[in-house]
């Protein structure tokens, strides 16, 4: 009997199957067999099917049975689509199940029909990952792979779909992504990180382009490693076919059949191929985005480091006059826009040049960068802002800070550059190296003040008043602080 036919009597656990149920499912002995030896699984949920719920106990119950299921022997599990029916003899009662697969093995290749209904279908399937593929982004990745996978999985009526990675140098390989059908094992988690060594018959065909074995057990002794593997996993069929990134070899995408050997068709490899080309173009466009961000990211440092060198002060540290202009001028508006006070202090190290000649400039740009520390030290506001301002001079910008705030950090100053005790023979304070300070503290109405008078030039009002008090500290005997 051609068609794929289950039947049994009622009441018995005998089944027995026709003789296109023993080719389709690649059983020896179809003609009697145990009921319990066939399974059939919800081809939706994936999960087994209650014993109540079985094509056989709910058509022997008189349910006209008409519906999917993944029906899986010993030999061999396909999609399949399953109808009761009940015959009567004048001997007995039977029960009749009508198996028609919905793979590859129902698509007779002579039947033109078939054949471009298969195609129109699978070039729909192609489709609808494409579109996903395309505007994927590195978060959805793994899903819609997933997704892709048991597509064909479900298409082809194969048994387990997945996609396989290289490591950079091809010397491992991981299993990153699998789709299993009901009832067959996931191996996922066993095959991460293998030595491609392990399997060179393999690696030496995926390298051409293409892995395909009808029956594993045809795999010749060279071989002999992969064909071990295979069996220990029950599989009979396996076609890979190799996925390209940058013109290098990534991966590969894989399908195998459990149970019985199968003979891969043409358009089986066309379809695995084109399902390869796709993902592989989507993990170049992938790849391709990290490029471009990794150059931008890269761009964006370089010009961060590029507009810190125009900003920083090379010796110290510290902004220099640049920044210390273009933060002067913004603070100015933003003090008398916001009601705040804002306060400038000018800083000079006292006799410096006489401590240049006599202990060298080495020494003196050590003093200088010491001495840049202890101002930012003493400053300790957010928005303060500590500048070398020129040579040995140096500048503070103290934003919302009142005359009595500035007057009290002018002194921690003094105070704090004392307390490095950096010898100084021609200081006149107890032979130390000191620094004299003017300030300028405007309040935000004198500072309103300031601006509408000034506008543009209201930054160099602010630093002439502070220098001309700087000018009387140092007149005055250094180590002081004038306003």
């Amino acid at each position: 009997m051609p068609a794929s036919i289950l039947f049994k009597r009622i009441g018995s656990e005998e089944v027995h199957g026709s003789k296109g149920f023993e080719r389709t499912f690649g059983i020896l002995k179809a003609t009697c067999i145990k009921e319990n030896s066939i399974t059939f699984f919800d081809s939706q949920s994936k999960q087994k099917a209650e014993d109540n719920e079985s094509p056989f106990s709910r058509a022997e119950a008189g349910e006209p049975v008409s519906c999917q299921f993944r029906v899986q022997t010993e030999c061999r599990a396909m999609n399949c689509h399953i109808e009761s029916a009940l015959i009567n003899t004048s001997v007995d009662e039977w029960l009749v199940l009508y198996i028609t697969p919905n793979g590859n093995d129902f698509v007779d290749d002579n039947q033109e029909n078939s054949a471009v209904v298969k195609h129109i279908a699978f070039n729909q399937l192609l489709t609808n990952f494409s579109s996903k593929l395309i505007n994927a982004n590195v978060n959805e990745l793994d899903s819609i792979i997933d997704q892709a996978l048991a597509a064909y999985g479900e298409f082809s009526d194969v048994d387990r779909c997945y996609l396989f990675e290289f490591s950079e140098n091809i010397e491992y390989m991981s299993n990153t992504h699998e789709w299993v059908a009901a009832g067959v094992t996931p191996y996922i988690d066993d095959l991460q990180d293998m030595p491609t060594t392990s399997l060179p018959f393999f690696i030496s065909h995926i390298s051409n382009g293409l892995f395909k074995i009808d029956d594993v057990s045809t795999i010749p002794d060279v071989g002999s490693s992969e064909r071990e593997v295979f069996q220990e996993q029950r599989i009979c069929s396996i076609l890979c076919v190799r996925i390209m990134v940058d013109e290098t070899m990534y991966g590969f995408i894989g399908c195998d059949i459990i149970g019985s050997p199968y003979s891969w068709k043409a358009y089986d490899i066309e379809y695995l191929r084109r399902i390869g080309e796709m993902l592989g173009n989507t993990l170049q466009n992938i790849r391709n985005r990290k490029a471009l961000q990794k150059m931008q990211l890269e761009l964006l440092k370089a010009n961060k480091q590029l507009e810190q060198l125009a900003n920083i002060d090379g010796l110290t540290g510290i902004a220099n006059r640049r920044l210390f202009d273009s933060t002067l001028q913004r603070d100015i508006k933003r003090c008398q826009k916001q009601g705040l006070a804002l306060s400038l202090l000018l800083i000079d190290v006292d006799f410096f040049k006489q401590y240049n000649d006599h202990y060298g400039h080495v020494s003196g740009d050590k003093v200088l960068k010491k001495i840049a520390k202890t101002l930012s030290k003493s400053c300790l506001g957010n928005d303060d802002l500590v500048a070398r301002y020129g040579g040995e001079e140096f500048a503070v910008i103290l934003p919302g800070t009142d005359s009595d705030a500035v007057n009290a950090i002018a002194s921690r100053i003094l105070r704090n550059v004392m307390f490095l005790d950096i010898p100084h023979e021609y200081s006149t304070h107890n032979n130390k190296l000191t620094v004299s300070i003017g300030l300028i503290s405007q309040t935000n109405d004198s500072l309103k003040a300031v601006y509408k008078q000034h506008r543009a030039q209201s930054a160099s009002w602010l630093i002439s008043q502070a220098d001309e008090a700087l000018y009387r500290a140092k007149n005055e005997g250094r180590n002081l602080i004038k306003s």
